[in-house]
Order: structure tokens, then sequence, then C-alpha cells
């Protein structure tokens, strides 16, 4: 198990996490760990994006880009 801490934060921060993690079933920790590899996914997508857009694109670049957006955004992410 790995060494515990506390964080603090608003009350209402706080209730706000632990009613979202109840909802989906998870602990506060398992449902702040999700939240930070969401934010990373995104900020590695949003390199990547700017990677291409630095380098010149092709015509397909935002039709396919837009496409992958959205995917990551159906709601399959515990499928």
């Amino acid at each position: 198990m790995s060494e515990m801490t506390t964080i603090k934060v608003p009350k209402d921060l706080r209730e706000a996490v632990m009613q979202s993690a109840r909802a989906e079933g998870l602990t506060a920790a398992e449902f702040l760990r999700r939240l930070i590899e969401e934010h990373a996914r995104r900020q590695r997508f949003a390199a990547v994006r700017h990677a291409y857009a630095g380098s010149g694109r092709d015509r397909d670049y935002d039709e396919i880009t837009a496409a992958w957006d959205q995917a990551g955004d159906d709601g399959l992410a515990d499928a």
C-alpha cells in the first residue's frame, strides 16, 4: 500500500470529490487518480496537436483531430 498523506482543501471541494467518487463507486483517492491521469492524457494530446500544428499539416488534420477529440469524450473510459 502506498504511503498516505493529507492535503488541505476547502470543505466544499472535499465534499464535491467525495460525492463524485461515490457516484462512480470509487474512493476519493481512486477518483483523484483518474482525474490526474485524464489531465495528463489531455496534456499529452495537446502537446501532440501543438507539434503537428508547428510541423505543417495536411488538409485532413483538422478533421482527424476533431474526430479523435470527440472520441476521447465518448464516455467509454471504463469500457
